[in-house]
Formats: structure tokens, C-alpha cells, sequence
């Protein structure tokens, strides 16, 4: 009988070693060039749709949807939302304020949705090798490891669960999000209201 956890970690080695690597990158990268063409084309039609929803939805709808972005564990970050809401003309420091308050939000939520389910929880979704990373990140890093996830491409929620099943501070945690989360935010914001 084979073990599931050892097949996907063989997926994952196999996907992101040697040739597969070199393609996953060059994959991401046409993705990433075939959206900025398709937003180019139609910029016009995405920033008079970006416009209404601001106007019509505002900042109660942003900080909504930052929250639920940063709680679960999803592909589509809240950095989308930002972007939108600062391209449809809302005000770029208000927007990074909203989003960075509610991704704190999402962040202690996290940290209690990681309390409330525990290690084996995460380890059934997740595998062991990472939670086991994630404890020794916790365990010689603390609040520097929210921070560098709230500003980097690290799965941010994933990391403050973590925090929760290993009880780090909850202060050092919504801190450590706010601050990260409202910087990261201030830039996307910013590269939307130019764009």
C-alpha cells in the first residue's frame, strides 16, 4: 500500500526540480505576460467595471473581501481587490490603510482557525514536511516570519495558521500583519492608481 503523502511530495520534487522547473517558470511567466496583454486591450472596459464597484460598494466591500482573502487558504490573493479598488480611483492611502487593518483581521483569524484545528488538521491538507518547516520557522524566527510572508509571495494565511497551531503571540502576530500587509498594500495600491 502506498503512502499519499509520499506521492505528492514526489509530484512536487518532480514539478519544481530540473527541466520541470525551467518550464513551470517559463509557464508562469507567458501567463503572466498573456494577462498584462489582456489587460492592456481591455483596460478601458475593466476600469469603468473597477470604477462602479467602488463607488458602489466602497471600502465596507474591501475590507470584507480582504478578510475572507487572507482567512482561507485560496489562490486568488487580496492584492486583486487592492489593485481594483485603487485602479477604479479610490483613494490609494485609504485603500492600503483598509486592506492592511482587514488583512490583520484575517490574519488573527487565522491564528484562531489554527488554534481551533490543530496540527492534524493542517497535516491532512497539508503534509507533515511543511508543518514541520513551519514550527522551526516559528521556533527561530517568530513575528519575522508573518512579516516576510505578509510582503512576500509565502502563502500569508497559511502562515498565520501555523502561528496558531505553535501559540505564538496573537499581538506579535497582528502587528507583524498589519504592518507587513499595509506596506505590501500601499505598493499594489500605488501600481494601481498609476496604472
Amino acid at each position: 500500500m502506498s503512502d499519499p503523502n509520499r506521492k505528492k511530495n514526489d509530484l512536487f520534487a518532480a514539478l519544481f526540480s530540473g527541466d520541470s522547473a525551467k518550464y513551470s517558470a517559463y509557464g508562469f511567466l507567458a501567463g503572466v505576460i498573456c494577462l498584462f496583454l489582456l489587460f492592456m486591450k481591455y483596460r478601458d472596459v475593466i476600469k469603468a467595471s473597477a470604477e462602479h464597484a467602488v463607488n458602489n460598494f466602497g471600502y465596507p466591500a474591501l475590507f470584507l473581501l480582504c478578510w475572507a482573502a487572507d482567512v482561507i487558504i485560496q489562490p486568488i490573493p487580496a492584492d486583486v481587490i487592492v489593485f481594483g479598488t485603487a485602479f477604479g480611483g479610490a483613494s490609494l492611502v485609504k485603500t492600503a490603510l483598509v486592506a492592511g487593518l482587514s488583512s490583520g483581521m484575517g490574519g488573527m483569524t487565522g491564528f484562531y482557525l489554527g488554534r481551533l484545528f490543530g496540527p492534524w488538521r493542517f497535516r491532512k491538507i497539508f503534509g507533515s514536511k511543511i508543518l514541520r518547516k513551519g514550527r522551526d520557522l516559528f521556533r527561530d524566527h517568530g513575528a519575522l516570519a508573518i512579516f516576510v510572508a505578509g510582503v512576500s509571495p509565502i502563502p500569508y494565511s497559511a502562515v498565520c495558521w501555523i502561528g496558531g497551531i505553535y501559540n505564538m503571540s496573537l499581538t506579535k502576530v497582528v502587528i507583524a500583519s498589519w504592518i507587513s500587509r499595509t506596506l505590501r498594500y500601499l505598493v499594489v495600491a500605488y501600481i494601481g492608481y498609476m496604472v
